[in-house]
């Protein structure tokens, strides 16, 4: 176990009709670019994130310690053939299509959530991230490699009054490097 640093890219839906809690821990921003890029590239994820409400976050991990959460949302847009752009403003935030409408609901050929749900519309949808405007600090020290096993302290650094009493309702766990479903 090491205190390295690494970045946490959480993707995920409280359970419920769905589950998800995926964690990719990497060492390198080209490694969360790529893991990122082939989330988006399933439909059903797509649906997670605009019907579902998922939250999709990037935390830095600086020796261990959780620095800095940065919510992915507001720097993607879904460009699908035939609709309007989505963006996010945050979680279950989507801009430019109402999933929740009853117009959205009650279409013949399925829903625009529906056609997300069954990867109808993968090849006629493009996902951008515009990576160039999310502020992600580099990290520090020495970076979590492939085989690692890290810890991860939840309690955000700097919050010194928070954390005596946080630190036996939330102790440090320990993750391996990689990818991690905590629901599958």
């Amino acid at each position: 176990m090491s205190r390295k640093s690494f970045y946490d890219l959480r993707f995920g839906v409280a359970p419920g009709g769905a589950r998800k809690d995926a964690h990719y821990l990497r060492g390198t921003l080209d490694e969360v670019k790529a893991d990122l890029a082939a989330e988006l590239a399933d439909g059903g994820n797509l649906y997670l994130l605009c019907w579902y409400g998922a939250d999709l976050a990037l935390d830095v991990y600086q020796y261990g310690r959780r620095t800095r959460s940065i919510d992915l949302h507001p720097y993607i847009s879904i460009d699908v053939e035939g609709y309007p752009r989505i963006t996010f403003t945050g979680p279950g935030e989507p801009v430019g299509h109402d999933f929740g409408s009853d117009e959205e609901q009650n279409v013949d050929d399925g829903s625009l959530s529906d056609l997300f749900f069954r990867g109808a519309v993968e090849q006629v949808t493009t996902v951008t991230v515009d990576w160039a405007a999310v502020d992600v600090p580099a990290l520090r020290g020495e970076p979590a490699r492939p085989g690692d096993l890290v810890v991860m302290d939840e309690r955000m650094a700097g919050d010194a009054a928070a954390d005596e009493a946080r630190e036996q309702a939330m102790p440090e766990a320990e993750m391996r490097y990689g990818y991690t479903d905590f629901e599958a």
